[in-house]
């Protein structure tokens, strides 16, 4: 998890030919501090999250005027990582994490 305004470390994405022609692959890879080992089984399980909640308990998700530059009240649930495999499944390829 990040705090607001910290300093996230740089992305790459490599998008490259499968072993089958009609294959792709994209990587995408940081140098972040990765996810604990312990954490790697449930990481595909709906509502596991390692985030912070990005909203108070009781408080609105719906930010107020004004309040644009606060992090996605929805950040954090965890659906992404569940969500993003389903679909890659659903179109015939899979997402798989690999933590170093």
């Amino acid at each position: 998890s990040h705090s607001v305004g910290a300093h996230l470390p740089p992305i790459k994405v490599i998008i490259a030919d499968g072993e089958k022609n009609e294959d792709v692959v994209i990587k995408v890879s940081d140098e972040g501090g990765g996810i604990p080992r312990s954490h790697m089984p449930r990481i595909f399980s709906y509502l596991f999250t390692t985030a912070t909640p990005a909203f108070d308990a009781g408080s609105s998700i719906f930010s107020s005027a004004g309040d644009h530059d606060r992090e996605s009240p929805l950040a954090g649930l965890g659906y992404g990582l569940p969500i993003s495999r389903t679909y890659a499944r659903y179109f015939g390829g899979d997402l798989n994490i690999m933590s170093m």
